[in-house]
């Protein structure tokens, strides 16, 4: 797309040199990385005259330097952050090359004679020293030093921007002034101008343009003063798209404040009347967690300190009352956190409030959208009902009296506890993480699924880890760990350890990539409960619910043998969901669904497989009732016990497997089906001997069954694999 980019451009400069005299010099400016050049740019001046500062703001830029006959170009580069990222080649107005290559190049200075076709018709030298003072929100005075004897100027002032030179056409330009300064009026408040000057030489003829010389006028200060907005990015490459807006009074005042380059601060100035609401509304680019920024009052007394929260950039701040008479309350705080309650407290603030306003929610909430809870009559508060291990912020507003409120302070964030953690049957597993960075996993998770349902969502916080968390099993539950990607991947890492503790699971990004996800870890592979038999596979219950509503509290339970081992529901927003469960040969199979005061069972069925994959049983409700009950289904009762199997004295090994699998028998095997816990197909072999090996080199992590038959018999085992 570069090159594509880079032809076109050629194509459209070629054509625009047909049909104008070759003035120009071109710079054709690269970053390999497309986020710009990070602070580095080429200056250019002309016979001493500063022309422009020069960059590439993404991929790829294109940029023209004006230029006459015989005038001395001077080429400077400035160095930034990643020059390595960095190419450009300046080429002359007859389109020779002058450089070609990466920067930093020998560029200070590249000193060259202009061949462009465009005369100069110049017989006087260009006014030096611009300078713009006694500043206003309205007015400035311009000056500058002749060069030589010249007594007349032309002067031409605009708005700062890439076309604000005479030879656009736009600006205002004043011609023949006899003195070498002038008054400029009637500006407006805050904003960038630039001008320029030149000598008039004689009837015939004046001296190139000097300038711009960029000023900005003053803010025109309200009866409160002037406020002071600092931007600052912690990677020092400006904010990526990011901004704020600013409010006052519920009105846009300032619009697409950002940082485009660089660490900053970028500072910006806000004129406050006494009583303004001001409001601070920050929007996301990329890297939102390098984000930060700071407001200051008229006294330059910080009001507002803004960070990363959560990964998301910093929050806005809403409610800013200016040169407010009631100051913010302090030192907000939360104690005694419970898995679903905290204490809240703050220091009342330095004019002695009565009452206080409480605004909350999960963190991350956008000021305005939380819950607000109005007139507390003291500092401090309890919030209940709270869910565990779960970050919640809070912001409080003090009453001075009934007409005078404070700015909003916070926001404070504190998280919930967990829920003790009780063993499953099984026991434990544990997950790992680490960052190889030291700055955690920068909004990367691991979705913990246990039966395919999500029970614990990880992240490491900060740091470079092991950090630990526990996962409670069921004998035959199936483990998948699911990386979801957040920044910087590639420095993110876990491992999980089984109830045994053995290590089952182990990756690593790499390669701008973030570790792989872990799908079939088995708990506890269980021994059946049918006396001993020989392991049949996995059966599938699949539940639905039409409407996507969830089943109002109804739910199936799954027996074996007349013990129950899964109790399944649909959650509001499904429409189905897949339990796997082990059985054994000759187990019974019993489906039980229990009504629970739901109105919509006629929504609600399930299908029930075997382990081949085939449908046994599938119930659904009607408009008279819930779904019928499925009772007796024997798994795989055309098995051979445990001691048939030892009759033909079947040997396989290694087991668990992570290269090659030895079978081997004292009869002849015909033919082996090997499936995946979902009852998928992996492997179908035809034989015709009493033994063979199997390559599971590259076969994933997981439990299989493997079906051995022969002339007489038939046979169904367990295959685990574990790299």
């Amino acid at each position: 797309m570069k090159f594509k980019h880079f032809f076109l451009t050629l194509t459209v400069l070629f054509f625009f040199q047909q049909i104008r005299a070759q003035c120009y010099y071109h710079l054709y400016m690269y970053d390999s990385y497309g986020d710009g050049w990070n602070g580095a740019y080429i200056e250019v001046t002309m016979n001493g005259v500063h022309v422009g500062d020069y960059e590439c703001y993404q991929s790829f830029d294109l940029d023209s330097v004006y230029s006459f006959t015989g005038a001395n170009m001077d080429f400077i580069f400035h160095s930034g952050n990643w020059d390595s990222e960095i190419t450009f080649t300046i080429m002359d107005p007859m389109g020779d090359t002058l450089v070609d290559g990466p920067a930093p190049s020998d560029l200070d200075n590249l000193m060259h004679t202009s061949n462009s076709t465009c005369p100069s018709n110049i017989s006087c030298l260009n006014p030096i020293y611009l300078n713009a003072s006694s500043i206003t929100d309205s007015s400035a005075n311009l000056s500058w030093t002749p060069a030589s004897t010249d007594t007349l100027w032309n002067l031409h002032w605009d708005t700062s921007s890439l076309n604000s030179h005479p030879m656009y056409g736009n600006g205002t330009t004043i011609t023949a002034l006899s003195s070498n300064n002038y008054n400029l009026n009637g500006l407006n408040s805050y904003t960038n101008y630039d001008f320029y000057v030149q000598a008039v030489c004689d009837s015939g003829s004046n001296s190139i343009w000097s300038g711009p010389y960029t000023f900005t006028t003053t803010v025109i200060q309200g009866s409160c003063g002037i406020y002071l907005l600092e931007l600052n990015d912690s990677y020092g490459d400006g904010w990526n798209g990011g901004f704020v807006d600013i409010y006052s009074n519920g009105i846009l005042i300032n619009s697409n404040i950002t940082i485009v380059n660089g660490y900053g601060p970028e500072i910006t100035p806000i004129s406050v009347d006494s009583g303004d609401i001001i409001d601070i509304v920050y929007t996301a680019g990329g890297w939102p967690e390098e984000n930060s920024y700071i407001l200051y009052d008229q006294s330059n007394a910080i009001l507002v300190s803004q960070t990363t929260l959560l990964h998301n950039g910093p929050p806005s701040s809403y409610g800013i009352n200016a040169c407010a008479n009631c100051g913010a309350p302090q030192n907000l705080l939360a104690n005694n956190i419970t898995v679903n309650s905290a204490d809240l407290t703050w220091s009342i603030g330095p004019n002695g409030g009565t009452a206080w306003n409480i605004e909350w929610g999960v963190a991350g909430f956008a000021q305005g959208t939380g819950s607000i809870l109005n007139n507390i009559n003291s500092n401090s508060y309890s919030l209940a009902n709270l869910n565990p291990a779960t970050d919640y912020s809070f912001y409080v507003q003090e009453f001075c009296n009934s007409n005078d409120l404070s700015s909003w302070s916070g926001p404070f964030t504190f998280t919930t506890s967990s829920l003790p953690l009780v063993p499953g049957s099984c026991g434990m597993f544990q997950v790992v993480l680490y960052d190889s960075y030291g700055d955690g996993w920068n909004g990367g998770v691991l979705d913990i699924e246990v039966n395919f349902l999500i029970t614990q969502t990880l992240t490491l916080q900060n740091g470079s880890g092991p950090e630990y968390f526990d996962i409670p099993v069921d004998s035959g539950d199936v483990i998948n760990i699911i990386y979801s990607p957040g920044a910087w991947e590639d420095e993110n890492s876990y491992e999980v350890y089984d109830e045994s503790g053995t290590l089952v699971a182990s990756e690593a990004g790499a390669n701008g990539q973030g570790p792989s996800s872990t799908y079939g870890l088995t708990a506890c592979i269980p021994v059946g409960a049918g006396g001993g038999n020989s392991p049949c596979g996995w059966f599938i219950l699949e539940t639905y619910d039409s409407l996507s509503n969830g089943w109002d509290g109804s739910y199936v339970s799954i027996e074996l043998d007349g013990i129950p081992v899964h109790n399944i529901t649909m959650l509001a927003g499904m429409n189905s969901q897949i339990i796997p469960f082990m059985v054994d040969s000759n187990q019974t199979i019993d489906i039980i669904y229990h009504e629970n005061g739901s109105l919509t069972n006629n929504e609600n069925s399930y299908i029930l497989f075997d382990n081949l994959g085939n449908i046994i049983s599938h119930q659904m409700g009607t408009t008279t009732g819930s779904p019928d009950n499925t009772f007796g289904v024997v798994a795989c009762e055309n098995n051979l016990s445990s001691n048939d199997r030892n009759f033909h004295t079947l040997k396989l090994f290694p087991n668990p497997a992570n290269q090659l699998l030895q079978i081997h028998a004292l009869k002849k095997i015909d033919q082996i089906t090997i499936y995946n816990i979902l009852g998928e197909l992996v492997l179908e072999q035809k034989l015709n001997g009493e033994q063979t090996a199997i390559d599971v080199s590259k076969w994933t992590n997981n439990v299989y069954t493997i079906h051995i038959s022969g002339k007489d018999f038939k046979l169904i085992e367990k295959l685990v694999i574990q790299h």
